[in-house]
């Protein structure tokens, strides 16, 4: 009986088992072999911070924690100081003190005018020198320079309407700080601000400069500028300022509380 001949299976050429023994070898090795798609290459991930740049952070937010507890004292502190400084600065040169008086006009001299028939004087016969005509604009600046004498006592470092706006916001300020717990303290509505704090600041203040301007070019229309009093300068500005106070910090309050809540919570902070 003849068996059924079968070929041998035909042995793999040289070429093919050295291409399988790379294979094997890149496999071990993680290396893609070219035959076969490379691996999506890894994101670096970003560093993370630093135990230092953890210190600095941590300072940072207990320093705006604490602000977030103190800050209408803060605000009422700054205010009232400033305001106080105004009224030092006459104290000062009664005294004999004047570099130090007149060191702290200096400082105001960014924040307001300072023209003497515009402010209070201590110290002196009268409390105010109003002014009998319209003045040029070289005796306006004189007026800003003079500080007071022993005749006529010595002035304040702010003019009457900027001592009332200051320290309006400063009573202000210390009576949210007696009453923010106590009674819901909703912010004043814009128009509001604008109507009783805005507009009649602006109509005596700004109808005063309109005169002196429209004198100082055309002095045959207006031959005698116009000039508010104490009680109308120190109104207005007392006006403006409290309710400035009471249209900014309650909406301050919401800020600070929802910034020391979220504060709180994360570190654990009271």
């Amino acid at each position: 009986m003849n068996a059924a001949s079968s070929s041998p299976p035909t042995p793999p050429s040289a070429e093919e088992i050295l291409a399988e023994a790379q294979r094997r070898i890149a496999e071990r090795a993680g290396t893609p072999f070219p035959d076969q798609p490379a691996a999506p290459a890894r994101q670096p991930k970003p560093p993370a911070a630093t135990e230092a740049q953890a210190r600095q952070l941590r300072r940072a937010n207990h320093a705006v924690f604490w602000l977030s507890k103190h800050w209408l004292a803060l605000f009422n502190g700054l205010l009232a100081l400033f305001t106080a400084l105004a009224f030092l600065a006459p104290v000062l040169m009664y005294l004999g003190d004047t570099e130090a008086g007149a060191f702290i006009h200096h400082l105001y001299d960014p924040f307001c005018h300072q023209y003497a028939f515009r402010s209070w004087f201590l110290f002196g016969p009268q409390a105010t020198y109003p002014t009998d005509g319209t003045l040029s604009p070289s005796e306006m600046l004189a007026a800003g320079k003079f500080l007071g004498s022993a005749e006529t006592g010595f002035k304040t470092a702010l003019c009457q309407r900027c001592i009332a706006i200051y320290g309006a916001m400063t009573l202000a300020g210390v009576l949210y700080s007696l009453l923010r717990r106590r009674v819901t303290w909703k912010p004043l509505p814009l128009w509001a601000y604008i109507a009783l704090g805005i507009v009649p600041m602006g109509l005596d203040g700004g109808y005063q400069w309109l005169t002196y301007i429209i004198h100082w070019i055309l002095p045959g229309v207006v031959l005698v500028a116009h000039e508010t009093t104490p009680f109308w300068r120190t109104l207005t500005g007392g006006l403006f300022g409290a309710l400035s106070a009471a249209l900014l910090y309650p909406h301050a309050q919401v800020f600070f509380d929802e910034t020391y809540h979220t504060l709180s919570e994360r570190y654990g902070w009271q």
